[in-house]
Order: structure tokens, then sequence, then C-alpha cells
């Protein structure tokens, strides 16, 4: 990408962080109603994500691409298919459910957090090593941005279970506890956690895997997956084998 059209993309990114803010204002101040409000800032915001990732990929254009650990390598190679079948149900479902990390209001720092989640929403399926780095950039915002924590960790469990690298996915497990932490009544994190404990684990945790499948349940969790957290409880309460495959659609 020439410097140029980078420098056009950097100036709509300003043009739609400054529409941001300005609906949100007006919607304060009842100028806009709902309805109109949410279709706008939608649409302001959706594009604004696209601008990010374009100028994002147009400045790693402009200089030596620095080598990947191997974990993100695999995120591209061998874990798209498996991220997307299993993580799906939870961005389908979530678009329209509470999400934790929201606590930011107004400004800058809240636009560009609703930005990167947006991004990593919608590359979470096809591209996790691109959704890894927005909710990255959501982190180095808001540290305690709760979506952001569960679903990067998330994501490196799957692409460690890919790799076959206990490693990744024991490093991830605290991140999902400290998720769990911030906000318990959030349940995605004790959904994953269980997941991680009962099928991810060489050897399965099972006392971890049923505390978070409960948890998970008791939290209300997105319709499509409580029936297979249920199945992995059931299994887990019974001693039963477990399959080494994450949730499904």
């Amino acid at each position: 990408m020439n410097p140029e059209r980078l420098a056009e993309l950097e100036e709509e990114r300003g043009f739609l962080l400054r529409s941001i803010r300005d609906i949100e204002a007006e919607h304060a101040a009842g100028d806009v109603d709902d309805a109109d409000f949410h279709t706008l800032r939608d649409g302001y915001v959706a594009r604004a994500a696209a601008v990010l990732r374009e100028i994002d990929d147009g400045r790693s254009s402009l200089i030596p691409k620095q080598h990947r650990p191997l974990w993100r390598r695999v995120a591209i190679v061998g874990g798209t298919l498996v991220v997307a079948v299993a993580l799906g149900v939870f961005v389908a479902d979530s678009a329209g459910q509470r999400l934790p990390g929201q606590s930011l209001t107004g400004g800058k720092p809240a636009d560009e957090v609703a930005i990167q989640l947006a991004n990593a929403r919608q590359t979470m399926g096809t591209d996790p090593q691109a959704s890894l780095e927005a909710y990255a950039k959501v982190l180095e915002i808001d540290p305690l941005n709760v979506e952001a924590i569960t679903y990067a960790a998330w994501l490196k469990i799957i692409i460690g279970n890919q790799a076959g690298d206990q490693q990744i996915i024991l490093d991830a497990l605290p991140e999902l506890q400290h998720a769990i932490e911030i906000d318990p009544t959030y349940a995605d994190p004790h959904c994953f956690l269980a997941v991680a404990a009962g099928r991810f684990l060489t050897t399965p945790d099972a006392e971890l895997g049923v505390r978070e499948a409960t948890a998970c349940l008791e939290a209300n969790p997105p319709a499509m997956l409580q029936p297979q957290i249920e199945q992995l409880l059931a299994e887990l309460t019974l001693g039963s084998p477990t399959d080494s495959a994450p949730p499904t659609t």
C-alpha cells in the first residue's frame, strides 16, 4: 500500500471516530432516537473496523515481516476450521446478549474498544491471529475487559489443542480464571474453562470441569451451548470418556 492511500485511511478513521462520538452525544441529548442511534453507530463501528484492518495491513506491507511464534502460525494453518466451528455459536449468540467489559463511556478509548471488539468478533472464525491481535489492543486500553480476556484465552486453548501443546493450554487457564474473578456472572469463561478442563487436558480435571460446567449453566449461557455443557457435565459426573473435540454447532 502506498503512503498516500494509508494517509487517506488514517483520515477516514479519524472521521469515523469523531462520527461515533458525535452520534453518542446527540443520542445522549435526545436528538437521535434509539433505533436511528443503533443503526448509525453500528454502521460507523463496522466501517471503522474495516478501515482499521486495512490500515494494519497497509502498515505491515511497509515493514519487514517478523517471525511469528509457532502457536500463531498454527492458528492460521491448522486452527481456522476448528476455531470457526468451536466459536461460531458464541460469536453469533453473543451479539444479542450482555457483553462484559463495557464500563468505558464516551471519548476515544471507548470508541477504540468498540472498534477492536468488532474487529475481533468478525475475524475470530477466519483469522484467529487477527482476532487475537485485536483483543490484545482492547486489553491495552481496557485491561479488565472480560470479553477480550475470555476469548483471547479460548483462542489460545484451541490453538494449543491443535498444536498438541499442553503448555499453551495450561498457560491460558489462569486467564479464564482471571476473567471469572472480574465478573463471576459472565457465563462464557465458566463454559470455556469447563471444556478445557474436561476435554483438552492430557489428564482431564473432572473436579474443575464439573464446578465450572455447573457455574456456566447457572450463569445463563448461550442457548445453543447449553445442551453441550449439560452433556459434558453428565460425562464428567459419571466419569465416562470425553471427546477431544471442542463444542460444535
